[in-house]
């Protein structure tokens, strides 16, 4: 329980808000907060502001504070279809194989500053020109997600380059595999850096090597898992042998979706699934707007 309160303060993560104008025109909010959250908020943000009363909700104290006064950005909870979130939490946190007792459990990882490639002269031109293209797209369809490329590797923190056999170079020896990447990221899940390995044989076509790439690519956004079943060959996402790989709408939502404010950030399996409960219940319940707040 402590995890969780901790999470669902520090993370930002729903805050429910009545939204009234007053006589002079000032925005008074009204926010519920358990009352672990209510005396950490007293002593770090704003000491004289009190409460106007509290009730019990499943043996949690819960207070109601007026006047909450937040530095960030407020954004709407996004709500989606239960079909749609069971994939999502697949992909992000390799639900299927979920275990509750793992030591180390898989978090919602993002990149939070701009991403700035460098491509490495091991990938011929026509290979670099359309993973630009596919990037440009990519940067354009997802709001909060920068993408640009870089002429020095020191200016970069996203590192391509290709192998072609045995005698190429590893130029990331973290990466044992034929292809694959290696990302680092922060204590709050943000993504820092990543460095990306491309096989390039001389036995795969221009068309195999890109599509490899750009999927690779993709699934480096967010540590991405991919899955080995219920879904099309063709996607990003799917473990299924293919270099006819497509990255449709349902793959763009995927990726529209992780990086969207109107969910919370950071998050594993376990507090990710309690906040949609309690942010579903509350809109229907109460009819009460949820808001993340950034």
């Amino acid at each position: 329980m402590k995890k969780n309160v901790a999470t669902f303060l520090v993370l930002l993560s729903i805050s429910i808000n009545y939204a009234q104008h007053n006589k002079t025109g000032i925005l008074n909010d009204l926010v519920y907060m358990d009352i672990k959250s209510y005396r950490n908020y007293k002593l770090s943000v704003d000491n004289t502001i009190d409460s106007i009363g509290y009730k019990i909700d499943k043996n949690d104290t819960i207070i109601t504070v007026k006047g909450y006064k937040t530095k960030g950005v407020k954004v709407p909870y996004e709500e989606k279809d239960s079909i749609f979130l069971e994939r999502y939490k697949d992909i992000v946190y390799n639900k299927k194989y979920y275990k509750k007792n793992v030591k180390v459990a898989p978090t919602m990882k993002t990149w939070k500053s701009e991403i700035k490639i460098y491509v490495d002269m091991s990938l011929n031109k026509n290979i670099v020109k359309e993973f630009k293209e596919f990037t440009k797209y990519i940067d354009q369809e997802v709001d909060s997600l920068k993408i640009s490329f870089v002429t020095a590797i020191g200016e970069s923190n996203y590192f391509i380059y290709g192998v072609t056999d045995s005698m190429s170079k590893n130029l990331d020896v973290r990466i044992i595999n034929k292809e694959g990447f290696y990302l680092e990221w922060n204590n709050k899940q943000n993504i820092n850096s990543c460095s990306l390995k491309v096989n390039t044989q001389d036995k795969l076509s221009n068309e195999q090597i890109v599509t490899s790439l750009k999927v690779n690519f993709v699934r480096s956004l967010g540590y991405f898992y991919a899955q080995p079943d219920n879904l099309d060959c063709t996607s990003y996402f799917s473990t299924c042998p293919s270099y006819q790989k497509i990255f449709g709408k349902k793959d763009l939502e995927i990726l529209k979706y992780h990086y969207s404010y109107g969910i919370c950030k950071g998050t594993d399996l376990i507090i990710f699934e309690k906040n949609h409960k309690e942010a579903k219940e509350s809109m229907k319940k109460n009819n009460i707007k949820i808001e993340f707040i950034h």
